[in-house]
């Protein structure tokens, strides 16, 4: 069996929680379609309760080997637990950072306007 990926949908709060440690209460579902083809589809919704709101959709397919047996259960858990791994991955990409990309007292005058010191994403 192989599971894709093919798409990734994430709404995420305006504010990021204050605290460092992030503690997520998950409800989830799982749809498929076309089960009694050698390809079946999903969508895997999650979304967080309390703390940090936070809407995650995955679209994917998994795909069966000749002969293989298609087993809900077996491939909800894999694809839920890839789906949490992805998730806690694109929080950390998307949170607030600072980035400096150099001092202020070595900018040259290069050009006609200075870069600001200091890049919030």
């Amino acid at each position: 069996m192989k599971i894709y990926v093919q798409k990734i949908a994430m709404i995420r709060p305006d504010v990021n929680p204050k605290n460092s440690n992030l503690n997520l209460d998950i409800d989830w579902s799982v749809e498929y379609w076309d089960t009694d083809k050698n390809q079946v589809r999903f969508n895997m919704i999650l979304k967080s309760l309390h703390q940090f709101c936070v809407d995650f959709k995955i679209e994917g397919v998994v795909e069966l080997y000749a002969l293989e047996k298609f087993i809900q259960e077996d491939v909800s858990k894999l694809i839920f637990h890839k789906s949490c791994s992805i998730l806690m991955d694109m929080i950390s990409l998307t949170r607030e950072s600072t980035h400096i990309l150099s001092n202020p007292d070595n900018l040259s005058d290069f050009g006609s306007e200075h870069i600001s010191s200091t890049l919030f994403n």
